[in-house]
């Protein structure tokens, strides 16, 4: 694992790991991964499936974007960067990197959450062979799972504008909900997640152009016992996209032999030998 600083095109700097096969009984590398994290959710999360995927033969990168994680280099009240601008300059950063150190070997996108959300405003994602996405879908409250939609009209239109507004930042990690946010980032979500189209409804023409010209291969698995996002929230956000070759994969944890998995689950290293070797291998390659 080796620590790494991404330099983007707007001249910002992010933190990253770059995971690559290690030791004398370390398998030929046979493709690269960015894994893109869910909102609030640093990379160190996502470590462990990384160190097993080396192990398969693959070289993976993760990074934070800025404002998170290793990424937050001075109070949150003084960033300006928004959901878009970790789209297309930082996320197309993580990407470019994997490109320039070898665009000989296959690469993949693998998003979970907010990562497999936003991909196609990402530069030079059609060079990727294959987008998996993990749990990902619209934030449209209305669609909601059953629980958090109950909460989601005090979160959004009282908690959340009021407790960022005073602070300058979303302080999530005091209240438990996601985790603390840049200010612009929280209202601009805030307004994604309050319209049906989620991204696509509030941003220009050219977001939308984006998500409709989308060619690469596409896969999402979700799971039934996801306690956020609803099955209609998954179907919302694959009717945006416009590439034929997509596939919605929605399971069910007792079919798998697990009793529960939720939101950010699969990516817990006690499913390796079964969701990461089952569901996620099979997708790579």
């Amino acid at each position: 694992m080796q620590a790494i600083t991404l330099k983007t095109k707007n001249n910002n700097a992010i933190k990253g790991y770059w995971f690559t096969p290690q030791g004398l009984d370390a398998k030929p590398i046979i493709g690269q991964i960015v894994i893109a994290s869910a909102m609030g959710v640093t990379q160190a999360y996502y470590q462990s499936i990384a160190n097993w995927l080396t192990e398969q033969g693959y070289c993976v990168l993760t990074f934070d974007c800025s404002g998170i994680g290793e990424s937050k280099d001075k109070h949150l009240k003084e960033y300006r960067c928004n959901i878009l601008d970790w789209a297309t300059d930082e996320y197309s950063a993580a990407l470019q990197f994997v490109l320039d150190t070898d665009s000989s070997s296959p690469i993949y996108w693998l998003g979970n959450s907010l990562g497999g959300q936003i991909f196609p405003l990402v530069d030079n994602i059609e060079q990727v062979k294959k987008v998996i996405t993990v749990s990902s879908g619209t934030g449209y409250w209305k669609h909601n799972a059953p629980a958090l939609r109950k909460k989601a009209p005090l979160f959004w239109y009282v908690i959340m504008p009021l407790a960022t507004s005073l602070l300058g930042y979303f302080p999530g990690k005091k209240l438990g909900m996601v985790g603390d946010l840049p200010k612009q980032v929280m209202f601009q979500w805030r307004r994604w997640c309050l319209h049906p189209e989620y991204c696509v409804g509030v941003e220009s023409e050219s977001v939308k152009a984006k998500f409709q010209q989308l060619e690469v291969p596409l896969v999402s698995v979700c799971f039934s016992d996801d306690e956020m996002l609803s099955l209609t929230n998954m179907h919302d956000l694959h009717a945006l996209f416009g590439n034929k070759n997509k596939e919605l994969k929605n399971l069910h944890p007792r079919d798998l032999g697990e009793k529960r998995i939720g939101h950010l689950g699969f990516f817990r290293e006690q499913f390796k030998d079964n969701l990461w070797t089952r569901l996620l291998l099979s997708e790579l390659g």
